[in-house]
């Protein structure tokens, strides 16, 4: 058994094994229309490299991106890539 966030806040649990093995988690967030998803971040060197924003129990249930271009992202999934941001800022993982 993969013990990886083991008593995290997951709405997706089943991405310990698919995601959250190798990109750090972020928390929980539901956007404005009540829609959940997991929060992360992939890092290449250090640095990060693209979001990791889940919102399914499947292993192909999740989107990503460059980190740059959240603003320019259309659609519901915008948010998540705002509120992304926002928390690796808290961290000062990114300016």
């Amino acid at each position: 058994m993969n013990n990886t966030l083991y008593d995290a806040p997951l709405f997706y649990p089943s991405a310990r094994e698919w995601m959250w093995n190798y990109c750090m988690y972020l928390g929980p967030y539901t956007d404005s229309k009540g829609n959940n998803f997991d929060l992360g971040v992939y890092f290449t060197d250090g640095k990060v490299n693209s979001f990791a924003i889940v919102d399914g129990n499947e292993p192909g249930d999740y989107f990503s991106g460059d980190w740059r271009d959240y603003e320019h992202r259309g659609s519901y999934k915008r948010e998540c890539y705002i509120e992304a941001a926002r928390r690796l800022k808290e961290l000062n993982l990114i300016n």
